[in-house]
């Protein structure tokens, strides 16, 4: 298929088209492969916002702080501050994924949690008070 009748170079052209396009069928059509191995995908930040949640909902926080958390962690400023942490550790969405669903988040989560229930604000005030870093960031 990639060499008979064709040379070594002919072949290897073949190879590589063939490898481009083999990559943007993973990238396209399964993107929950292409994270894993490659750690981009089509709309990759869904899937890290799902994982978010799903984070988020298996802890077991009331109703209205679990959603005021998913819903700062969703805005604007929420998703900025996800970013900046993530460009500080180099993670790919596949080592973000992971990240939301750790202990380390779990916890920060539940520090939040305190958070909102004692009082002292809302759960956008926390992050802005204690903005997260994930494991691996120079801090």
């Amino acid at each position: 298929m990639f060499g008979t009748g064709k040379g070594f170079l002919g072949g290897l052209i073949g190879l590589l088209i063939f490898s481009v396009v083999v990559f943007f069928v993973i990238y396209l059509l399964v993107p929950e492969v292409s994270l894993k191995f490659f750690g981009i995908a089509v709309n990759s930040e869904r899937y890290v916002e799902q994982s978010m949640e799903k984070s988020i909902e298996s802890a077991e926080l009331p109703e209205g702080i679990a959603g005021e958390i998913i819903g700062f962690l969703s805005s604007q400023e929420g998703r900025e501050m996800v970013a900046a942490a993530q460009d500080k550790a180099g993670a790919t969405a596949e080592g973000l994924i992971s990240f939301f669903g750790s202990d380390g988040f779990h916890s920060i989560v539940e520090r939040a949690r305190d958070y909102v229930a004692a009082g002292a604000g809302s759960a956008a005030d926390f992050f802005r008070e204690n903005p997260f870093s994930i494991p691996g960031s120079a801090e």
